[in-house]
């Protein structure tokens, strides 16, 4: 189909034969003949690359533009609305508003209501709904890139319970590259389907085993036995590779390998940009590997790293610099990264009690990643025989067929949040409107077993009467306690709640850090660090050391809580050690953890340490403990001691500035509305947009004769640094 044929606004024809396209691949063609530009929902599960953004974007701007309101496309991971966002601005030269949200779960976000397209993580939209805010009744249409994830542990429930809310409200398009049972997806949501394997690159896909490339067209190529001659071939013929592996520590590894022997094939202003982004990466350990690869055009890429490194690799990969990346699966969940030749060397990983095969689903979403649009012909993903016969392998995950998504809402976890969210925040009022709602889940759909779903509603509305988070009046309508309503609101498990709320008398009598943490660790919403067996001792005696700080007791070695336990114990004692400015260096040491551990542990205790501060204010809360939780917080948010919490209070000043200013003698607010200008700037981190910035907090207009002076200043102590650095 050509765009000029294409039945919409001609401004959205004009827009996309901007982009270089004047005809659409033949599965876009087919998506848009479907009733989806009718306003009929859709699934499409065609395979990446092969255009499924563009229809969404098409499908999108035509409903705004033909009958306003709004469209919210939903992502699994923030970068990725980052990535979207970005893409979907273009659409701003036919005023369209574009924005992108994914923090703060205890928001209504009213300033969304501007927006046309909102681009969300499903639980950033999830906690919307809860909120109830007004323009919420104004979205038109939903976009679910990645639905596959709907039989993901951890997120499936959200998005099945988000997509079952709008069911009938709204138009959903559904997009994947894989789905095992796209017919039954597309039964649920009352959907037009479209399926197809057609890509507008080639794929050859094969399995290597000791130096022989088997191709599953029954071709064989030859090659060194080591599967990394299939990296350095790739780049030997002007192409670049991904490499997926099992484990962070495998992606370091083999990255630090490869660049040894990549570097040679490297020309001499490559070099030289791979030194300018080596000069942008801050040193800790993980960094130190990741520089070494850097130098020879190879990056490894896994949740470890901070978001700075893996912004900086993934422009690079874009661009060409880098060469092959080394990956653990989290870069094949979605984000737009396409290589000529995909490696995959490990089809099994280790999950809890010993070695597992990665699902089907998985392996052909990194092979879908082989092939670049508009630069190869042919991709080639290619998998690594190592203990398994070719032949196995080839069976299994080149001509095989991805498993069957199934709903999640079986999650105990996330099915308690849920039946929490739709008493207090969707106005169900009774248990027959209960379990009328839960039948038009995905998980009533699939097994059709009402009086399983009955029963397990029925536990967990008694559990949430037990503990006070809902009542029933004489007619047996549910009633949304405050207890229950905020919890739903603050998007944590009702049982997160129950442990905060237990603890409070304890917490009163002794506030402090360490007792704080633990509890923060030890509810179902935190991700702890593993304790590992040679660690246990230690995490052992500092529990007993810290006793008194704890408001639970230390199980018995015998109790099969007691690992679990010193994990939440090595979690509280990074906490700690944040608060007490340890070096972030330091602590990815101390603990074996990568930058991103810290952060992600960071991210979420910030948010519960939020949650119970909101749910301590329900219960009469005494106002010095308020107080002193408060404090604490903000120590959280920045890592700092007491001392600094009146300067982390003033903007742009956070962990390491305020340090300087304290070591420099401007101790308090006031210190610093009394100083000069040109003393302020001797200090480390401190420039004249800082200095600025606190100006106008302190509502104090700058002279122009100061404001020359400083600038001066500054540019005397980056001169003086300049030549120092040459």
């Amino acid at each position: 189909m050509k765009v000029e044929d294409l039945p919409v606004d001609e401004r959205i024809k004009r827009v996309v034969r901007e982009r270089g396209i004047e005809e659409l691949y033949p599965p876009q063609a087919e998506a848009l003949k479907s009733g989806v530009l009718e306003g009929k929902n859709l699934v499409l599960a065609i395979p990446t690359a092969s255009g499924k953004t563009l229809v969404s974007e098409i499908v999108m701007v035509n409903k705004l533009l033909q009958e306003g309101g709004k469209a919210v496309y939903l992502v699994p991971l923030k970068a990725l609305a980052e990535e979207k966002y970005r893409e979907f601005k273009e659409w701003e030269s036919l005023g369209i508003r574009v924005a992108a949200t994914t923090g703060d779960y205890d928001s209504t976000d009213e300033w969304l209501g501007r927006y046309d397209i909102i681009v969300a993580t499903a639980e950033k939209f999830d906690s919307l709904l809860r909120h109830s805010p007004k323009w919420v009744k104004d979205v038109k249409l939903i976009v679910a890139d990645e639905v596959h994830l709907i039989g993901s542990y951890d997120r499936g429930a959200t998005l099945e319970m988000i997509l079952s809310h709008l069911l009938g409200k709204a138009q959903i398009l559904a997009l994947s590259a894989t789905v095992g049972n796209a017919e039954e997806l597309a039964e649920w949501l009352d959907a037009a389907l479209v399926v197809s394997d057609w890509r507008p690159v080639e794929l050859r896909k094969g399995v290597f085993h000791l130096g022989t490339l088997f191709w599953e067209d029954g071709k064989i190529d030859r090659y060194p036995e080591n599967w990394e001659s299939l990296a350095i071939d790739a780049v030997k013929k002007g192409k670049q590779a991904l490499v997926f592996v099992n484990t962070r520590r495998s992606a370091e590894k083999e990255a630090v390998s490869l660049s040894s022997k990549i570097s040679r094939l490297l020309t001499k202003p490559e070099t030289r940009q791979l030194e300018g982004i080596i000069s942008q990466i801050e040193d800790n350990p993980t960094t130190e590997k990741l520089k070494r690869a850097l130098k020879g055009g190879v990056a490894f890429h896994h949740a470890g790293l901070g978001r700075i490194e893996r912004a900086l690799i993934e422009d690079a990969f874009r661009e060409g610099l880098i060469k092959v990346i080394t990956a653990t699966p989290t870069l094949s969940a979605g984000i737009n990264l396409p290589a000529f030749r995909v490696i995959i060397r490990d089809t099994k990983r280790y999950a809890g009690f010993g070695w597992t095969d990665i699902p089907v689903l998985e392996i052909q979403q990194m092979m879908g990643r082989a092939g670049r649009p508009k630069y190869d012909r042919v991709g080639e993903a290619i998998i690594v025989a190592r203990t398994d016969e070719p032949r196995k392998l080839m069976e299994k995950y080149i001509h095989g067929k991805p498993e069957k998504l199934f709903s999640m809402l079986a999650n105990e976890q996330a099915f308690r949040s849920q039946v929490l969210a739709l008493i207090t925040n969707f106005n169900i009022g009774n248990f027959r409107e209960l379990v009328d709602f839960l039948e038009r889940t995905f998980y009533a759909h699939q097994r059709g077993d009402i009086a399983a779903l009955e029963y397990k509603a029925k536990n967990v509305v008694y559990f949430l009467i037990e503990n006070e988070f809902i009542d029933m009046d004489m007619q047996d309508r549910f009633m949304a306690l405050p207890f229950g309503k905020r919890t739903s609101q603050l998007y944590i498990d009702p049982l997160t709640a129950k442990k905060f709320r237990d603890a409070f008398p304890a917490l009163e009598r002794n506030p402090n850090p360490f007792g704080i943490f633990q509890l923060i660790a030890s509810t179902p919403d935190m991700a702890t660090l593993t304790a590992r067996k040679r660690e246990l001792e230690d995490y052992l005696d500092l529990a007993y050391e810290l006793e008194d700080r704890l408001y639970t007791n230390i199980p018995y070695y015998e109790d099969s809580r007691f690992q679990g336990f010193l994990s939440q114990v090595k979690t509280a004692k990074v906490l700690l050690d944040w608060i007490n400015e340890v070096p972030e260096a330091r602590i990815y040491e101390t603990y074996n953890i990568d930058p991103g551990d810290l952060y992600r542990i960071l991210e979420l205790a910030d948010w519960l340490m939020y949650a119970l501060i909101e749910l301590y204010r329900l219960f009469e809360p005494k106002d010095d403990v308020l107080q002193y939780l408060r404090d604490l917080h903000l120590r959280l948010k920045h890592g700092v001691r007491e001392e600094l919490l009146e300067l982390v209070r003033l903007p742009n000043i956070g962990r390491k500035r305020a340090r300087a200013l304290y070591n420099a003698g401007f101790r308090t607010a006031d210190d610093i509305m009394r100083a000069k200008v040109r003393d302020l700037l001797e200090v480390e981190g401190i420039g004249m947009k800082v200095v600025e910035g606190l100006f106008r907090h302190f509502g104090v207009e700058m002279p122009g004769k100061v404001k020359e002076a400083g600038k001066k200043a500054e540019a005397r102590k980056k001169g003086t640094l300049d030549a120092f650095l040459k």
